[in-house]
């Protein structure tokens, strides 16, 4: 339905790791969008010094 290859499904599922792109596939075929979108909108930072010392 997303258009995903099962390869890079499989792979997702085993590793946690995707692209993108793929992931914003998987979630229109799925409908989960909103999902998405609320990752992006709960940064806890206000800039890229906070997220550099958080790593360190």
């Amino acid at each position: 339905m997303s258009g995903v290859s099962f390869g890079s499904v499989k792979r997702f599922e085993a590793t946690g790791k995707i692209s993108l792109l793929s992931l914003t596939k998987i979630a229109i075929a799925l409908e989960c969008t909103d999902e998405i979108k609320n990752m992006f909108r709960q940064v806890p930072y206000k800039n890229i010094e906070e997220v550099i010392r958080e790593n360190r």
